[in-house]
């Protein structure tokens, strides 16, 4: 008998880097990059299809088998033509809907869902320059749990950021403000004034936030404090006025400043080093007019983003050039292309567009693997959840749910695990990782082993041999030909006899 060890290659940031993860529309991360670490859909196998009625495409949000919406019925009624509804994520099947209270019937706009987090659906009735309360509601339910102790004014395409204990990060127009998760009282407000509505959000990362702020040379970004809401560095300014798309933080802690305001003198995607002391740019590449978008960050730390030749491109995030570019799919002005990566780099972008709306996907490279229309698709999408499961919203009852790819988890065969457990020491690994099996039934454990490490194309990467009746070997991350693999992570994948059993570990 042999024991076969199969390692499956996705080369995607070290485990830790994820700790922060609430899947949204952008991929799930505080810093807003778009990256999940969930295997999206292979092609679009619709999972199932359906929803309330809407006139305007509206993002989702998704935590663990819930996914909640908000879907404007009836765009002249702003106070009850909007309803928020949360679905299984699985089924499709109408949990509950929601109509929030009405505390400023002056100025209360519809009902919006901001951010979804540990259970609770954060939602509002601010927009259009218009302040209200934030609520959270119970996920499972959609009861009230608290209201806010202060006024939020989020801009209609925008949402909450969150601290790494979960209190909510909320960027508004004249400041930034951190609002306990708990109990929603305000712990901190900063004074700040943003350039223009829906380009107040920030972004988070390493307990700072990020986010637009005005200056007499343009919008600039300054990063805050997330204990005390101090203002403590901020870029030079960026020319112009007006600033419709929110920064975001790439894992390796690159701050990407994303300025466009339809002006080819001042629209550009600048990275900044944060130094600690302050934004040092690192480059800049010329960035199309793409209001209200998302933008992402790849598994290998490519960088996504617009031209404007209405292509999605991908950079260098070492230097800024640009290695590849996409077909034309901005076929409307202004698009708003939304964006989320899945773990081996595959890039989901719906256009932005309304009769020409449309999902893609795209390879790392960004050639096309598939596409489906889907009209008036605006900023309707998408969002990646568990299992992969890609949500998308369209108008009239054109909600989508995308059959994600295959979940690597740990799964039964014809025995039962327990008689087969693994250890992977230290976890995540830089030089070496020990790998070690330890067998309940000991007949399972009498001959020569033999570790195989195959890339996500079957191309083997490496034959490790365990010698015979060793329960244990060590992997120095390099290939047959000794040079090392990229650091992320791996999924090791363990067939012996009649079992199957898959883990993550992680090079750094």
């Amino acid at each position: 008998m042999k024991i076969k060890l199969i390692l499956s290659l996705l080369v995607i940031f070290p485990l830790s880097l994820f700790a922060d993860d609430w899947t949204v529309g952008t991929g799930g991360k505080t810093g807003r990059y778009g990256l999940s670490t969930e295997l999206g859909p292979t092609d679009p196998t619709l999972l199932w299809q359906g929803g309330l009625p809407a006139v305007i495409a509206r993002p989702a949000v998704i935590e663990g088998n819930i996914v909640a919406m908000d879907r404007i019925d009836d765009i002249g009624d702003v106070l009850h033509g909007t309803r928020i509804v949360a679905h299984n994520l699985t089924t499709g099947e109408t949990l509950w809907t929601k109509d929030l209270p009405v505390e400023f019937p002056s100025t209360d706009w519809r009902n919006r869902v901001s951010a979804f987090r540990d259970g609770k659906v954060y939602v509002t009735r601010s927009g259009n320059t218009n302040a209200s309360y934030l609520y959270a509601l119970n996920a499972n339910n959609g009861e009230v749990i608290w209201g806010s102790e202060d006024l939020i004014d989020e801009a209609t395409t925008e949402g909450a950021s969150f601290a790494s204990n979960g209190d909510l990060i909320i960027g508004n127009f004249t400041n930034i403000c951190r609002i306990d998760a708990t109990d929603g009282t305000t712990v901190w407000t900063t004074p700040r004034y943003s350039p223009t509505s829906n380009g107040t959000e920030v972004a988070v990362m390493n307990n700072i936030g990020y986010a637009w702020e005005a200056s007499g040379q343009g919008p600039r970004i300054s990063a805050y404090s997330l204990t005390t809401g101090t203002r403590l560095y901020s870029s030079p300014g960026l020319g112009g006025l007006v600033q419709q798309v929110a920064p975001f933080v790439g894992p390796d802690g690159t701050v990407y400043a994303t300025r466009t305001q339809n002006n080819t003198i001042t629209d550009y995607l600048v990275a900044y080093q944060d130094i600690d002391t302050a934004l040092v740019e690192k480059w800049r590449v010329p960035l199309g007019y793409v209001p209200f978008s998302s933008f992402g960050v790849g598994p290998d730390g490519s960088v996504y983003s617009y031209s404007q030749s209405n292509r999605v491109i991908r950079i260098d995030s070492r230097n800024g050039s640009v290695i590849d570019s996409s077909e034309i799919i901005l076929l409307e002005f202004p698009s708003q292309p939304r964006m989320a990566i899945d773990s081996t780099g595959i890039v989901f972008v719906t256009n932005g567009c309304f009769s020409n709306g449309a999902l893609y996907s795209f390879n790392p490279d960004l050639s096309l693997r598939w596409s489906t229309p889907i009209p008036n698709v605006n900023i309707g999408g998408p969002a990646i959840g568990q299992g992969g499961t890609m949500v998308v919203c369209g108008v009239g009852t054109d909600v989508r749910a995308y059959q994600g790819g295959s979940a690597i988890t740990e799964y039964k065969t014809t025995k039962t695990l327990s008689s087969i457990t693994l250890e992977l020491s230290p976890n995540p690994f830089h030089n070496k990782i020990d790998i070690r099996l330890n067998f309940q039934d000991e007949r399972l454990n009498t001959e020569h082993s033999e570790l195989v490490i195959y890339d996500l194309t079957g191309k083997l990467i490496k034959n490790l041999a365990i010698p015979k009746n060793s329960i244990k070997t060590t992997w120095n991350g390099t290939d047959n030909k000794g040079k090392s693999v990229p650091k992320g992570i791996y999924i090791l994948k363990i067939n012996c006899r009649n079992y199957s059993i898959s883990k993550k570990i992680s090079k750094y």
